[in-house]
């Protein structure tokens, strides 16, 4: 019962109380008759008294029944507050679960598609700057729009020809991780993974050149980190580590880098242009679909296979069951509140 409820509840209690005083009191007064004056006024009080206690047991019926229909209306009232509470919940489930659905229609597991595809998803583990599993990361899978992975496969099958392969660090994103890096930026005291990913910038300073944002490209399911390997599986020097935070880092930086390590950087950057990506300017592995089908969403579905996105069947029938279970206790309420309506007009 809320602190409302008591009160009201006292507060009809109280009225009760006073009530049931009056009608005691009149009934205990009385006098001596001694004179016929005083008899005229004992008669004139007995009738009093009467028109009174018949007042009083009206007054009286009239005020249970008022209580009792408060007591419902207080029960009804915090039925549906609790009814109401779960309303969000189920809406963000559902919200969730048509985002599923929307993932596994629209978007595709990049190595499905291109079979000799290495994936290192860095943030479904450890060794990343942030140095454990970060939010929304349940598998580790690549997963892209079908728009974006038909454009990276065209990158995979040209340079598979000068005997390239691909490797995928991260490609779709959900909002979580990005509100889970945010998070990170904020905790100046875990710095654990300073001296490898961020030896130049103190921490504080990532946001603002732009090695961290709010706001993630990768959410949109069109943008990858990669690099390039051999035949065999060995990364090409690009003068720099994956998600190494420093100036060395940008696209355009070419001051610290051997001939080498220049060229494995233009082969890279050369093959995804001319297959429809655009470069960051300061992140030599991160590229983008210029025309990507979905620029303004902020997908947040978890990355995991598409096969195991969506619950099994078992799992929805149970919860229609659930949905059913409370729409039959919803119209019980309904049904029980309608008859205690028409016992109220009854009685009245």
């Amino acid at each position: 019962m809320t602190h409302f409820q008591r009160i009201l509840h006292r507060l009809v209690s109280l009225g009760l109380s006073a009530l049931l005083l009056m009608v005691c009191s009149c009934e205990s007064c009385g006098d001596r008759p001694n004179t016929a004056k005083k008899k005229q006024k004992k008669v004139r009080r007995v009738e009093y008294r009467r028109s009174v206690t018949s007042d009083s047991d009206t007054l009286l019926t009239d005020t249970v029944d008022t209580v009792a229909a408060i007591d419902s209306l207080l029960t009804d009232s915090v039925e549906t507050e609790a009814e109401d509470s779960v309303e969000p919940i189920d809406s963000a489930m559902a919200a969730k679960l048509a985002e599923m659905e929307f993932a596994v229609k629209h978007f595709v597991e990049v190595k499905k598609l291109i079979p000799d595809l290495i994936e290192e998803i860095r943030y479904n583990s450890d060794h990343n700057f942030v140095g454990r599993r970060i939010a929304g990361y349940e598998e580790s899978v690549a997963l892209l729009t079908k728009e974006c992975a038909e454009a990276l496969k065209k990158v995979a099958d040209e340079l598979r020809e000068e005997g390239y392969r691909l490797k995928i660090y991260d490609a779709y994103r959900p909002d979580d991780a990005v509100q889970d890096f945010r998070k990170w930026v904020g905790n100046m005291k875990d710095q654990k993974m300073k001296d490898e990913f961020y030896p130049d910038i103190e921490k504080s300073e990532l946001f603002k050149a732009g090695y961290i944002s709010s706001r993630s490209k990768h959410c949109h399911g069109s943008t990858i980190d990669m690099t390039l390997c051999d035949q065999k599986g060995n990364e090409l020097d690009m003068g720099g580590h994956f998600d190494f935070f420093s100036e060395t880092s940008h696209s355009d930086h070419t001051e610290s880098l051997t001939e080498e390590q220049q060229e494995n950087r233009k082969l890279l950057r050369e093959a995804m242009e001319r297959n429809g990506f655009k470069i960051a300017n300061t992140e030599w592995w991160h590229f983008s679909l210029i025309e990507e089908p979905y620029p303004k969403e902020n997908f947040n579905f978890p990355v995991k296979s598409l096969s195991n996105m969506l619950p099994k069947p078992e799992e929805k029938q149970s919860s229609k069951s659930s949905g059913k279970d409370k729409k039959s206790s919803k119209e019980k309420k309904d049904k029980k509140k309608g008859k205690t309506e028409k016992e109220k007009k009854k009685k009245k």
